[in-house]
């Protein structure tokens, strides 16, 4: 069988054996693949190729159907994004964005995911990091979004009226959105009011130029989203990002 090329994201890496990896990439158009890198724990020196977390490259690969690992034959690094090993906030960001994808994804190609998830890790690399909580979770809200499942926040998600500018309502996940104020009665959801339906808004169109007020709270519910819609359980690094966030009366 011809070996595939492939744009491709490498998002974990685990040691087999004394110099071999198996290494888990998302790719332009064959979607999640495990490969088989054999022997790249033991290169050195002129012609090592670059296998860093996070990186994306052009990745070649025997791929063969009806098989859960693959066999690698190259990777060439076009883009190391070395800060998001630099800071623990970016690599927490980098860390939830990719067990988001490795949660939901299969060995078919969805463009629209892997362009979310190259912006989503571009993001968290160049912006201040002040600003890497905010650019984590419009990250993980876009993939969210290109996977299908975007919340609905401007209409009622039961009763389909349009929420007032300053109308208080209350987020229902079974609905998948926010509830107006009298469909609202029924549901113990987290209220949602104005200002954060605002800064949803803007998480889900990728707007990250200033931080977003309560970051846990806006982490809580988009992990409960994800649980409830795409994961069917809590990532473990969303809580590992939870833990890294300032508490509500500490200053971003």
């Amino acid at each position: 069988m011809a070996p595939i090329g492939t744009r491709a994201v490498l998002l974990r890496a685990h040691a087999y054996g004394e110099t071999s990896r198996i290494l888990r990439f998302y790719t332009h158009t064959h979607g999640l693949l495990a490969v088989m890198g054999r022997g790249v724990r033991g290169r050195g020196g002129k012609g090592t190729m670059t296998l860093a977390t996070f990186a994306s490259g052009d990745l070649t690969a025997d791929v063969r159907p009806h098989r859960e690992l693959h066999t690698m034959r190259d990777f060439s690094c076009t883009h190391l994004r070395s800060a998001l090993g630099a800071d623990v906030m970016r690599f927490a960001g980098a860390s939830a964005v990719a067990e988001l994808v490795v949660s939901h994804t299969d060995q078919e190609p969805h463009p629209e995911v892997f362009l979310a998830l190259e912006d989503a890790l571009d993001a968290l690399a160049d912006v201040d990091r002040l600003l890497a909580p905010t650019a984590a979770l419009a990250g993980a809200w876009r993939i969210v979004d290109a996977f299908g499942f975007a919340p609905e926040l401007d209409d009622c998600a039961r009763c389909a009226r349009p929420l007032g500018d300053e109308e208080m309502g209350r987020f229902d996940f079974a609905a998948g959105g926010v509830l107006c104020g009298k469909c609202a009665d029924t549901t113990a959801g987290p209220r949602v009011g104005p200002m954060a339906r605002a800064q949803l808004r803007g998480l889900l169109g990728g707007v990250v130029d200033k931080p977003v007020t309560h970051p846990r709270r806006h982490l809580a519910l988009l992990s409960d989203f994800v649980s409830f819609h795409v994961a069917q359980k809590p990532l473990k690094t969303f809580r590992f990002l939870g833990d890294l966030l300032p508490a509500e009366d500490e200053a971003p």
